[in-house]
């Protein structure tokens, strides 16, 4: 399953934080910083609550805002983080490069 966050230098995340929540399950905190840090978390969220996902945007100190997923099972937050970062690339783990 894929999420619908965009990745690239636009909308991506300028800090992202996994952590164990209980029962196994994982929370996912994507943080943009800045001017622009409010658009591109609410563009985020609206794409993300468009696939009925859980997600919250809160802001944080001076310029800050945290888009919150979560509670996710294991295999959602790895599709979480690949849907923020990208793939990774064959063999070297490099994020496979977006036309």
């Amino acid at each position: 399953m894929a999420l619908p966050a965009e990745t690239g230098p636009v909308l991506a995340p300028d800090r992202l934080s996994v952590w164990p929540i209980e029962g196994g399950r994982y929370g996912l905190d994507a943080t943009y910083h800045g001017t622009t840090g409010f658009e591109r978390a609410e563009a985020q969220r609206q794409r993300l609550q468009a696939a009925n996902l859980s997600v919250s945007v809160r802001q944080e100190l001076g310029d800050d805002w945290t888009l919150r997923l979560g509670p996710l099972t294991h295999s959602a937050a790895w599709t979480a983080i690949e849907a923020f970062l990208g793939p990774p690339g064959p063999r070297t783990g490099r994020p496979v490069e977006q036309p």
